[in-house]
């Protein structure tokens, strides 16, 4: 009899906590969801230009068209910088502030580069601010915690955030 009651009590219990779980992950406010949405878009735009610049950096000479398609990526990572500087400023997270400027200049310096690309050493200057670029999105991901790849990273984000806490 109170095995019955007990597994009655207990089979309640979880189902209650499974059923507020459920509820929990599904009332995200809509404007929340949303923004997330759009930053994510933005984003990808970033990461597709920044994907087109690293290409090239194998490179030891840049033809006409690579040197446009190095112009036009940092013309569009400058407007995204800009724009989420803007729409999605952070003004209490100065590293993140930081960052975002970091982008936006290492991307002002392709241009300019690629705008003077008869100069010598152009190549390498290029090259140079595409690494700093990756960088400056390396510490992003790494200070907002966030994993392009997550089937890299075996454990769980918890568990992660202990073993750098301990470090």
């Amino acid at each position: 009899m109170y095995k019955r009651i007990i597994m009655t009590l207990l089979f309640f219990v979880i189902c209650l906590a499974v059923e507020v779980r459920a509820e929990e992950s599904v009332n995200v406010p809509a404007g929340e969801k949303k923004e997330k949405s759009e930053l994510a878009k933005l984003l990808s735009q970033v990461d597709k230009d920044y994907k087109a610049v690293r290409a090239l950096s194998g490179y030891t000479t840049f033809k006409k068209k690579e040197w446009k398609l190095i112009k036009e990526s940092g013309e569009n990572i400058i407007k995204v910088a800009k724009l989420l500087r803007s729409d999605y400023a952070r003004p209490e997270d100065r590293k993140y502030e930081k960052l975002m400027k970091k982008m936006q200049n290492s991307a002002q310096e392709l241009v300019k580069i690629a705008k003077d690309n008869k100069k010598p050493g152009s190549v390498e200057d290029a090259q140079f601010h595409v690494r700093k670029l990756q960088q400056t999105c390396s510490l992003c991901h790494k200070h907002l915690d966030i994993h392009i790849y997550p089937q890299l990273f075996k454990g769980k984000k918890s568990e992660m955030k202990e073993k750098r806490s301990q470090n």
